[in-house]
């Protein structure tokens, strides 16, 4: 018989109830195993140990993060970015032990180990407003986060990181290329200055930093793809920051590229044959280093790469001259000033300047072959000398009273030759005009002053007196009282005309040769006085001016007389027309 839910096993035979036999002892078993109910546990125990394995597999790297500050920073709350994806969170924010600043701690995802590396970056995005525009506006609502700039390459693994101040200007994953600039200064140019090419923006300025001598600065630029092919081994950079003013014959030209960068600062760049039949079609390595040339016009002087020194001794002032100032021929800049001295002889005292130049040979043509070796160049420069090149100051700048040294042929100059057993070899120097023209001034101011200017002044002041004492004397007063004489003579000789004919004529005649006889002795005083009288201008002036007119008279009362021995009825019937 089977019990329900027991087991199955033997019955004990039925006994009389009223038997007096005592009843059988009962027979306990145990059970072998854990009960069910102990399942439930071992399942959770289970399940939580999966768990936890899969949460400590999928969690990624913790790493430190150094700030200045925390300011937007929560613990729990602040999210690690890539892209708006969100690649960590911060577990904690501590000052650092010498509280300088804050260390961050973060919990990156799985997977992220690969990108943390020496090139890696963080930045914390906020809002912010600089001259490129104003950046971060989301994070008004949702909260600042920390920005992260992957590293990519081969960098060696890291765990502590310093975090930016400002984001990076450039992205690893921005396609284009690195380089450097060299200047000796920085010229108004910052990080985020523009990069223009023909006037459009490709790239921009990263950052700088001194060169470990500090005597120079290295500029990292980045230029965008696929601009960043134009860069090549013979590209030429200038400094655009700012305005330039230049005045030629046209008047005055001034220069913007941009208005950016006139506030920024800015970089321009140009590649001298990009195209053309000589453009070999090779693109700058990256991380190429260029000089940074100060203007357009010093980068455009750049292709003139040889120099050959020469010494110029100038006896003048050279106020105005300077290191960096113009050598000219005939107007064409072919070098500049790269030095001048102060030389005084000990011994005699005499003070000289020696001015050392840069002249450079290919801007004299090509039919100066200096472009092969430095003795070339001197050579041909002797046979100039020698035909008259001289070196002379002259102001270049009227305003400013800048002065420059010019190279001209002086066809009057004595034979000179290239002076060799210096440093360099020297020109021979021409004084210039101002100089010329003072030493001119100064010696005729010494002459006057060695002129015996008293002895003179006494000297005419005798004259003066001489000539107004004879210009009173009896012998002009008697040649004035003849001339009065003779005139009221004329008078009367006119009014007996009418009743004298002949007799009339004689007297007109004899009166003219009076006349002339008194003109000529008054002319012969006057000339005696001529020398004695050159002050006395208005009186010697009205003397001659009377003789004039005394010459006048006798001139016509000649042709009266001539025409009445012609027309005798003519003192009767009067002149016919």
């Amino acid at each position: 018989m089977r019990r329900p839910g027991g087991r199955i096993g033997r019955i004990p035979p039925m006994t009389d109830p009223n038997s007096t036999a005592e009843p059988a002892s009962p027979v306990i078993r145990r059970r072998r195993g854990l009960p069910l109910i102990w399942l439930v546990p071992l399942v959770a125990a289970l399940i939580g140990g999966w768990l936890a394995w899969r949460t400590l597999n999928e969690r990624g790297p913790t790493i430190t993060i150094t700030f200045d500050t925390a300011e937007g920073l929560e613990p729990g709350k602040t999210r690690v970015r890539y892209r708006d994806v969100d690649v960590g969170t911060v577990q904690g924010v501590a000052v650092s032990p010498d509280l300088s600043n804050v260390i961050v701690t973060v919990r990156m995802v799985k997977g992220a180990a690969s990108y943390l590396n020496d090139r890696t970056s963080f930045w914390v995005v906020k809002p912010r407003l600089g001259f490129g525009g104003v950046s971060g506006l989301g994070t008004l609502v949702s909260g600042a986060y920390i920005g992260m700039d992957p590293g990519t390459g081969n960098g060696e693994a890291l765990t502590a990181f310093r975090g930016l101040e400002e984001p990076p200007l450039i992205r690893s994953s921005s396609p284009g290329r690195r380089f450097a600039l060299r200047a000796d200064r920085l010229g108004g140019l910052g990080p985020g200055a523009p990069i223009y090419y023909r006037g459009i923006q490709v790239g921009e300025v990263v950052g700088y930093e001194f060169s470990q001598d500090w005597q120079s600065l290295t500029i990292p630029v980045f230029i965008h793809a696929p601009y960043d092919r134009i860069v090549r081994p013979n590209t030429r950079f200038w400094n655009a920051s700012g305005l330039s003013v230049s005045i030629g014959p046209e008047g005055p030209t001034v220069a913007l590229e941009s208005l950016q960068s006139l506030a920024t600062g800015g970089v321009s760049f140009e590649t001298p044959g990009l195209g053309g039949p000589g453009d070999g079609g090779e693109i700058a390595a990256e991380g190429t280093a260029f000089p940074l040339y100060e203007s357009r016009n010093a980068a455009s002087d750049a292709r003139f790469t040889r120099r050959v020194p020469f010494l110029v001794h100038f006896d003048g002032s050279v106020r105005g001259l300077h290191p960096g100032s113009a050598v000219e021929f005939r107007g064409i800049r072919v070098g500049e000033v790269t030095d001048i001295r102060l030389d005084v002889d000990p011994v005699t005292g005499e003070a000289r300047i020696p001015v050392t130049l840069n002249i450079e040979p290919e801007r004299l043509g090509s039919d100066l072959p200096a472009a092969h070796d430095t003795e070339t160049a001197y050579a041909r420069m002797r046979v100039l000398v020698e035909q008259g090149l001289r070196a002379q100051l002259r102001t270049g700048n009227l305003l400013t009273g800048e002065l420059i040294v010019t190279l001209d042929l002086f066809s009057d100059a004595p034979k000179e030759t290239l002076i060799s057993g210096g440093p360099y070899p020297e020109l021979p120097s021409q004084p210039n005009v101002l100089d010329t023209a003072t030493k001119t001034a100064t010696d005729l101011m010494n002459e006057l002053a060695r002129a015996p200017i008293a002895e003179t002044v006494v000297e005419l002041r005798s004259t003066i007196q001489k000539a107004g004492a004879l210009i009173g004397s009896p012998e002009i007063a008697q040649a004035i009282g003849s001339l009065s004489r003779s005139l009221a003579e004329l008078e009367k000789t006119t009014q007996a005309l009418g009743s004298e004919g002949e007799p009339t004529i004689r007297a007109l005649r004899d009166v003219a040769e009076n006349t002339s006889k008194l003109v000529r002795q008054a002319e012969k005083t006057l000339s005696s006085t001529d020398g004695l009288v050159n002050s006395s201008r208005p009186a010697v002036s009205d003397l001659q001016g009377l003789v004039r007119e005394l010459t006048a008279a006798a001139r016509s009362i000649r042709g009266l007389t001539d025409y009445l021995e012609r027309h005798p009825e003519a003192l009767i019937r009067g002149k016919r027309g």
